[in-house]
């Protein structure tokens, strides 16, 4: 047996697919990394490893996949792939159209195995895992296209592209006329561990990819949560910081944006009445009461405690005293219910703007601050906006 004879080829993806199917599989079961997709391709690979065991497969005309049940299998496999990269690009979870093409094809891969036609059931199980191949690769450009660079996502589609082609090649070739093909075609055991060769390399890609996807989600997850606070689902201080650095520099250009500070009324006394448990709900209350208010570019962060800054891009002084003061009476309006009673929770705000001259956006921060403590001072459950030449560098001094 040669180094690079089809038969060893195939082993040698058969171990591939087993080890594929392992990581999938832990992916799943232990580190509950989409487990959905996880399972689905875990099974893809489990599904191919028959079909790459049978060792006479790619001996001749009607070897490749040659048994019913090798067939089979690997329209399952591809199939699974197929419904696998649909989940893992968050698509729309149908799965009619990938049963309809792998029923089918089966169908009709069984009758010709059935009737002794080898060589057209071969056709008919290509061409189905060719389409597919093809659907799946489909899936991938419409999930990846608004997540993933171009080069990227060029290089995650070539090998569907080119396996599913394969396939269809394979089909053509093998309804084609025996006797007009075989003057156009190389000796047939080149023609095996040339397809050998084909399909390592591209389920090698192929893997590659998919891994490269999960981990690269992974990572993006981890770097989210770096960024958010865990109760509130809101920036944390210093990704806020961030936000507000990008702003600062644009105010020097001479852009207007706006600032608001926010601070619960008597959260001290929720927390020591009711529980923290209570605190937690009020908080996470006021956040849905206040994105409400906001637009899509706006960004609000938790300071800490019961404090929170709403971040107003391109929003005048003025402009900005408004929407304060409808969150301000939205919350008012709209009261927590806790243990089946509706829970008094209002918060007083500081409106200030993003002044020039202030890089990492400090004074803006200190100014709206203060501006929270006047509002306190004057009773709470209100709306204070900076003022006219009311100088920087005010700090809050009690609450």
């Amino acid at each position: 047996m040669s180094l690079f004879d089809a038969n060893t080829l195939l082993l040698v993806n058969a171990v591939f697919h087993g080890f594929m199917a392992l990581v999938w599989l832990l992916m799943a079961q232990v580190f509950r990394i989409a487990p959905l997709a996880a399972r689905l391709l875990a099974g893809a690979y489990l599904s191919l490893i028959p079909a790459l065991l049978c060792l006479d497969c790619l001996g001749g005309w009607a070897a490749s996949f040659s048994g019913l049940p090798q067939r089979l299998a690997g329209l399952l496999g591809m199939a699974l792939v197929s419904l696998g990269v649909r989940r893992l690009m968050r698509l729309r979870m149908r799965w009619l159209d990938i049963a309809l093409i792998a029923v089918v094809a089966g169908v009709f891969t069984t009758a010709l195995s059935l009737a002794q036609d080898a060589r057209a059931a071969l056709a008919v199980n290509s061409a189905g895992m060719g389409v597919l191949t093809l659907l799946a690769a489909r899936d991938l450009l419409t999930g990846g296209r608004t997540s993933q660079p171009g080069w990227i996502l060029a290089f995650l589609l070539t090998p569907y592209l080119l396996l599913g082609l394969a396939l269809l090649s394979r089909s053509v070739g093998l309804l084609w006329p025996l006797g007009e093909a075989s003057e156009l075609l190389p000796q047939q055991q080149a023609i095996s561990a040339g397809l050998a060769w084909l399909y390592l390399l591209l389920t090698l890609a192929i893997g590659i990819g998919l891994v490269g996807i999960v981990m690269s989600r992974l990572v993006e997850r981890i770097r989210y949560m770096t960024l958010r606070d865990p109760l509130t689902d809101t920036l944390n201080r210093r990704a806020m910081a961030a936000e507000l650095l990008l702003l600062q520099a644009q105010v020097e250009r001479g852009q207007q944006h706006s600032l608001l500070m926010i601070d619960v009324d008597h959260f001290k006394h929720i927390n020591d009445s009711l529980g923290h448990a209570a605190g937690d709900a009020a908080l996470l209350h006021l956040v849905e009461v206040l994105r409400a208010n906001m637009r899509d570019l706006d960004r609000m962060g938790r300071m800490g405690g019961e404090e929170f800054c709403v971040l107003l891009p391109h929003t005048p002084l003025d402009q900005a005293g408004r929407v304060a003061q409808r969150m301000c009476d939205a919350l008012r309006r709209q009261p927590p219910v806790w243990l089946g009673q509706p829970l008094k929770l209002t918060a007083s705000f500081g409106v200030a703007p993003c002044q020039a001259g202030d890089p990492q956006g400090d004074a803006s921060l200190a100014l709206a601050d203060w501006l929270v403590y006047r509002a306190k001072s004057l009773g709470r459950d209100r709306v204070c906006l900076a003022e006219p030449g009311l100088p920087l560098g005010h700090s809050r001094r009690g609450a």
